[in-house]
């Protein structure tokens, strides 16, 4: 699955005003640390994002999920699709939620992004 021309690149003098919009739901250096990862290093593995990120892959799973429901509320989530065998590892991503609906999401996400858009607008 080629994701490469998901995202915004940063500007030319080098900040990234679609970062910096996104770390404000952030509420712990760990949420900001996983999505500055995702949003340089779009497609990590599971191991490279812990090696990175300093942790287990649970830890990783964990974060994303607090995190996401705030994400989506703005228009983008983390996603994760399989790289290569069933369970072996995951490929990384942030993406648009409008992405994310029309690709192959496991069904708990999908109906999570459905969970928080439908309480978004209903703020």
């Amino acid at each position: 699955m080629n994701k490469s021309n998901l995202t915004p690149p940063a500007s030319k003098d080098g900040t990234d005003p679609l970062l910096e919009q996104l770390r404000k739901v952030c509420r712990t250096n760990r949420e900001r640390n996983v999505l500055r990862l995702l949003r340089t290093e779009s497609g990590l593995l599971t191991h490279e994002l812990g090696e990175k990120f300093g942790c287990k892959s649970n830890n990783q799973h964990n974060v994303t999920k607090d995190l996401n429901p705030r994400l989506i509320k703005v228009g983008w989530v983390i996603t994760k699709y399989y790289a290569g065998k069933r369970y072996k590892s995951w490929r990384w991503y942030l993406e648009p939620v409008t992405q994310a609906l029309v690709n192959p999401i496991r069904e708990d996400l999908r109906a999570t992004i459905l969970k928080h858009i439908e309480a978004a607008n209903d703020e």
